[in-house]
């Protein structure tokens, strides 16, 4: 959009002075498994010398020629004679291998390099060949700058994403996911694509994975702590939780600087960049929105405002922005505002509790003017702070954050064909990372389980629905709601542990919002209220907690996921629990215990089964209580589904301000003995939801004061009695950011 760049300074359309693009271009940087095995095979190589960093074979279908070692330092020498000389740096130094081929490009004798695109700058040196110390020891910055050429196209919108240890199946889900929105082809070179490995176990991964990190000891982050809260995918990495706040916040500000490190070098190459975290999905390839919709703008942010049509209106500019997604054009304005957001970062103090997005706030804040904004191409408003910036907010709308594409999911509920989302964030979510690849799982977003996860094993899922005297929206629906669904799943999870079955999640409809600040009393952020049908898994259970408890389980979209095996999605009956005249293939009949569940459906060869009544499923083991099996389940589940919510609102005439949900189901042992008498009575639950929930809970939460919330009686006026404490969403402000400017 700025037109063809040189190696001076180029004129953009607004007039903007912007830094000189790159002058040249190294070859492929990607190499095929065969090219390496030649060369590995040619050169004598019995393995790999450095993790990340190797020089590649020539593009496959080329030969590789031979050179004596006298030969090869030579060249290497003259190589080296001439980018000292041509580099304005004062010299550039790059290690090659046999494989270095000289081309001709346009008369002016540059060589290209073939260099793996997951580089780090420490090893320079050729598998299999001995170079001497004087060539073979290169300045790394300069070096650098070379791997870092040959991952970019001559111009063009660079993707920037950057990892750290602990989040790797995250950074590899961001690439898959953006290769599929750019349309790549299979082995497709991952041009201007740069993922900052900010560790050795990073560097590590991404050679594994053939993904295009850079590297190396100038950008490596020491501090050993993890950036977010809670742990790692797995528990896997070798980094620790920070053990504060503070601690957590210097980590991102330390990662941060680094980042920013990598997009100064880019942006004075010319290149304009998109900088997201390894946390966003990529749904749409954005480079042509960015092209029209950028053209005028120096920085652009994304916003956690959650009310579109307040963005829609330019009336978002108090809420914060999100500098998960970043856009930065390669103006001077732009780098000027980088640096000084380094500065506040620098300062920051070793107590301070801010981040580098706080700081990003604050600078934001500091620069701010008193002119208004306006619309230019694409919807998109642009303010111009002071210092000449041209900042941008990019439309929640097309970059959707956690909140609006999987809680409010406004995307479904408002379609608008030239509007769904480009990406969606993993913000505002519960349960960790966790929660994330959750969210990612639902929607069919997780793009880095093995086949086996879609392929093997056999399942057991529910297929009754909410009972309708809860579904509307109110806190105190939204509890009881919550402790229907997570005792039907700790039923799921029983009848799974007896018959080696895998859980498949209930697709869960929320009447609430989960707190986060200003959400309550109304249930809702914004004018998309409640029910949240599909609403994420994390807004009622701890997903840690699950794992860590045992629960083996799919997110409820598993069988809709084109992944999983028509084997699977093709082989499933049902399982009547009350219903002796159900056409369900199997009767298992209602409240069973351990030994009638395998009696009835252990010899089911079906991959699927699907219970009608997951409540009514299961009550007990029908050993003696204090059986292994038996207080094996029982201490899983008190751990797997250990979690907490705080709803709060304003205070009311009694002092409570807050109702804390969440209970954890009776353990099955102390239902063994009431068996018998549930199943003489299961057919009145149909129409009875609260007497069912009653033999599960003792209550469904509590408010602040301690004071119980014990299950009402089934009623006409059930919904009207447990939404007593609700206030009517008329009686609320919906947009309760309005205040935040």
């Amino acid at each position: 959009s700025h037109g063809a760049r040189d190696d001076g300074a180029v004129e953009s359309l607004t007039g903007r002075t912007r830094a000189p693009g790159p002058t040249n271009r190294v070859g492929d940087a990607r190499a095929t498994r065969e090219d390496r095995a030649n060369r590995d095979e040619g050169s004598g190589a019995s393995k790999r010398r450095t993790p990340i960093h190797r020089a590649m074979a020539p593009a496959q279908g080329r030969r590789r020629r031979r050179m004596s070692g006298i030969l090869f330092v030579m060249c290497v020498g003259i190589f080296v004679a001439w980018t000292m000389r041509e580099r304005r740096a004062g010299g550039a130094a790059m290690a090659t291998r046999k494989t270095t081929r000289e081309a001709a490009s346009e008369g002016a004798g540059k060589v290209e390099v073939e260099v793996d695109y997951a580089t780090t700058v420490e090893d320079v040196t050729s598998a299999g060949e001995e170079v001497t110390k004087s060539v073979a020891k290169f300045n790394e910055s300069d070096a650098s700058g070379d791997v870092l050429s040959a991952m970019l196209a001559r111009d063009g919108l660079v993707f920037v994403s950057y990892v750290s240890d602990g989040f790797h199946e995250f950074a590899l889900n961001w690439l898959k996911l953006l290769r599929k929105a750019k349309g790549a082809q299979p082995n497709e070179k991952d041009e201007n694509i740069v993922m900052l490995a900010l560790d050795e176990a990073t560097e590590r991964f991404c050679e594994r994975h053939s993904m295009p990190c850079f590297g190396g000891a100038n950008y490596r982050y020491k501090g050993g702590v993890m950036a977010t809260g809670g742990t790692a995918l797995g528990d896997a990495s070798g980094a620790r939780q920070a053990a504060s706040v503070a601690e957590a916040a210097k980590a991102m500000r330390e990662m941060t600087t680094l980042r920013v490190k990598l997009l100064l070098d880019l942006l004075d190459r010319g290149h304009d960049v998109l900088v997201s975290d390894a946390d966003v999905a990529w749904l749409r390839d954005p480079r042509e929105w960015m092209r029209e919709a950028m053209t005028d703008v120096d920085v652009a942010a994304s916003t956690d405002c959650l009310n579109a049509r307040d963005d829609d209106e330019g009336k978002c500019w108090g809420a914060p922005t999100n500098t998960g997604i970043l856009y930065f054009n390669a103006t001077e304005p732009a780098k000027k505002f980088i640096a000084d957001w380094v500065d506040g970062m620098e300062k920051a103090t070793e107590d301070t509790t801010e981040r580098d997005q706080e700081i990003f706030n604050k600078l934001l804040i500091k620069r701010s003017s008193t002119s208004e904004s306006r619309e230019i191409k694409r919807r998109v408003r642009v303010k111009r702070l002071e210092g000449g910036v041209q900042f941008a907010l990019l439309p929640m709308r097309l970059f959707a954050s956690g909140h609006t594409y999987f809680v409010q999911r406004l995307h479904e509920r408002e379609t608008r064909l030239d509007e769904q989302p480009l990406c969606a964030h993993a913000t505002f979510q519960f349960s960790q990372v966790h929660g994330k690849r959750q969210r990612f799982r639902e929607h069919g977003l997780w793009d880095v389980e093995e086949d086996d996860y879609y392929t093997q094993g056999n399942f057991i899922a529910m297929s009754d629905e909410l009972p309708s005297v809860w579904n509307a929206t109110g806190v105190h629906n939204h509890l009881l709601a919550a402790a229907w669904y997570r005792a039907s799943i700790r039923n799921l999870l029983a009848l799974g542990r007896v018959l080696n079955r895998t859980v498949i999640l209930p697709r869960i409809t929320c009447m609430c919002d989960r707190y986060w600040g200003h959400a309550l009393p109304s249930c809702a952020i914004g004018y998309l209220h409640p029910p949240f049908v599909g609403c994420p898994q994390d807004h009622i259970m701890n997903l840690p907690a699950m794992e860590k408890g045992g629960a083996n389980f799919r997110e409820w979209s598993f069988l809709d996921n084109a992944r999983t095996s028509d084997a699977i999605r093709n082989s499933v009956a049902e399982v009547s629990t009350v219903d002796k005249d159900s056409e369900a293939k199997y009767a298992l009949g209602p409240f069973a215990t351990d030994t009638q569940v395998l009696k009835s459906l252990g010899s089911a060869r079906e991959r699927v089964l699907v219970v009608d009544g997951a409540l009514t499923s299961f009550c007990a083991f029908d050993s003696e209580a204090s059986s292994p099996a038996a207080k094996s389940f029982d201490s899983d589940m008190n751990i797997a589904l250990k979690a907490e919510s705080w709803f709060c609102g304003p205070e009311d005439a009694k002092g409570v301000k807050c109702a804390i949900g969440f209970p954890v189901p009776k353990p099955t042992s102390e239902l063994r003995g009431e068996c018998a008498r549930l199943r003489s009575v299961a057919k009145t639950f149909s129409s009875q939801p609260h007497s069912l929930l009653s033999n599960f809970f003792v209550n469904y939460g509590q408010d602040d004061k301690s004071n119980v919330f014990g299950i009402p009686k089934d009623s006409s006026s059930a919904r009207q009695n447990a939404s007593a404490f609700d206030i009517d969403l008329d009686d609320v402000d919906t947009h309760p950011f309005a205040v935040d400017e």
